[in-house]
């Protein structure tokens, strides 16, 4: 009996030492929100190799975090790692997220469980042990965002090899494979990827022949082909007009990612949100319009005179008409181009770009081919006469009905900040010490506990905090309105929503005037709510 018992301990121990090897690190860390695990393949490093690490995220009650690429709104998850020197992180790879869209904005995330795998390589003069430290930091939301991390470290030896790893560590990356993106170029990801390219091409194509660019480039493309031909010159012409469409569309590309780095939710034709630049259009459309009607000529990309100017000259002419024909067609937006750039929203820079490059080429396209083929043109057109005359009036109505809606624009745009002067109210940054001295003087205060990557705040912002009734009413009352920006980290702000009795926002606080009391408001808004809250 006691030989059978010592056989038996004998083999547990060696089954654990072996089993041990599949995950020599493993470490866990539990909320009632996220568990995440922290394993690695190996008990040892060996030097001048790769030691896999692997993290595995499981989503609990209806929670979910933001992949390492949130979108418009949204904290990343991340892995920042501490290594001693010469020790290197080498192909990062994450769980592909999910799409999620809540009010028109869209993020990207996961809602039940979620891998990231990394390589930890060991330089190979390095002896003795490596200690390694990890942070792992998320935003778990699903009324509310709470905030949390987990910080890891494990020291293991530096060997000449290593061992034979056991199943468990096995089994958890199998599982996490699927997860991850493929890297085949036939892959699914890269699929979709080109449907989207497809779409923004489409879409750029069926731009040209939206009324605010068709007549213009039209009347153009019929003044080069009833022009002189000189089929090289008009061949680089063509090429140059390309190259000035896609860098115009590549620079409103970067101001968009610009802007949106800031905060700013904007899309495709966010120029229009300017008075300046809506005055400046209906300028630009108005003289087209006179000009389509000969009533005026100017001298511009659009009017034919080729054959007036030098050829260095009408180079840089094709470049600017390419460069500005974009601008003009900004208010338009063709079918598939919402849905086109709407994807680049929760893209990484490698997939924006490529995909307003479609979209450039695609409008670019048609006018290219004329450059490119001015006698097949010319073959189908009739000789210059009176209906030239003709199709340019005729051309000239959808110019004129896009000055028109260009000035409605303007009127809403004016008529809008004249009645918000009237309704303007101030937030101001919160502390402590503001709201203890505007207690004392008795004034009602709202505080709005906020973040750039919180959601719900951005919903409740929009459809209840900037709403006609809320600004009203704060007038009336004489409401001082404090925001508390939590975008970054922020010991005081994190003290004060202790001592609300909570740790995660949106919170909106409200003291009526009449002593230290406070009210805490619902987490999600509405003009409503806010009106029957505030006494």
């Amino acid at each position: 009996m006691m030989k059978r018992l010592s056989l038996f301990w004998i083999c547990l121990g060696i089954a654990l030492v072996f089993c041990g090897r599949s995950y020599a690190f493993m470490q866990d860390y539990n909320t009632d929100k996220v568990s995440v695990s922290v394993m690695t393949k190996y008990d040892s490093f060996a030097a001048g190799e790769s030691l896999d690490v692997l993290v595995k995220f499981r989503l609990k009650d209806g929670w979910h975090i933001y992949s390492n690429n949130p979108g418009e709104i949204g904290l990343p998850t991340s892995v920042k790692w501490k290594l001693p020197a010469g020790v290197r992180i080498e192909n990062e790879r994450w769980s592909l997220g999910k799409d999620f869209v809540n009010n028109g904005i869209v993020q990207n995330g996961y809602d039940d469980k979620a891998y990231y795998l990394a390589e930890i390589k060991i330089p190979e003069n390095m002896k003795g042990k490596a200690d390694i430290y990890g942070q792992i930091s998320w935003l778990a939301c699903r009324e509310e965002c709470i905030k949390e991390k987990f910080i890891f470290n494990f020291s293991l030896p530096v060997v000449e090899q290593f061992g034979e790893p056991c199943d468990g560590f096995a089994k958890e990356s199998i599982a996490s494979q699927s997860s991850f993106m493929p890297q085949e170029p036939d892959n699914p990801a890269n699929l979709h990827l080109l449907v989207i390219l497809a779409m923004a091409f489409t879409g750029g194509l069926i731009l040209n022949f939206m009324p605010c660019i068709f007549p213009i480039l039209t009347i153009k493309a019929i003044s080069l082909a009833q022009g002189t031909i000189n089929r090289a010159k008009s061949r680089i012409e063509a090429l140059l007009y390309m190259a000035g469409v896609i860098a115009s569309f590549l620079i409103i590309a970067s101001v968009l990612v610009f802007l949106r780095s800031r905060g700013e939710q904007i899309g495709w034709g966010f120029q229009l949100q300017s008075p300046i630049f809506v005055i400046v259009m209906i300028v630009i459309f108005f003289i087209i319009f006179l000009m389509l009607l000969d009533v005026v000529s100017v001298r511009n990309p659009f009017a034919n005179r080729v054959g007036r100017i030098s050829f260095a000259r009408r180079k840089i002419n094709a470049f600017m008409t390419g460069f500005f024909a974009v601008l003009i067609a900004s208010p338009c937006t063709a079918p598939f181009m919402g849905i086109a750039i709407g994807y680049t929203l929760a893209q990484p820079v490698y997939v924006y770009y490529p995909v307003f490059v479609a979209l450039s080429v695609g409008y670019a396209l048609p006018f290219t081919l004329v450059g490119f083929f001015p006698k097949a043109v010319h073959r189908v057109l009739p000789k210059p006469g009176k209906w030239m005359d003709i199709l340019k009036k005729i051309f000239a109505i959808p110019v004129f009905l896009t000055c028109v809606w260009l000035v409605w624009v303007l009127y809403s745009q004016i008529n809008h900040d004249a009645a918000a002067q009237t309704r303007k109210v101030e937030w101001e940054d919160y502390s402590p010490e503001k709201v203890e001295r505007l207690l004392k003087e008795n004034k009602p205060v709202f505080i709005d506990f906020t973040a750039k990557w919180c959601i719900t705040c951005l919903v409740n912002k929009k459809l209840a905090l900037q709403s006609d009734d809320f600004v009203n009413l704060a007038h009336e009352k004489g409401i001082v309105l404090l925001q508390a920006d939590w975008t970054n980290d922020d010991t005081e702000i994190a003290k004060a929503l202790e001592g609300y009795g909570r740790n995660s926002i949106p919170l909106y606080v409200y003291y009526n005037g009449s002593g230290v009391n406070y009210k805490i408001l619902p987490q999600l808004l509405t003009p409503k709510i806010l009106l029957s809250e505030i006494d």
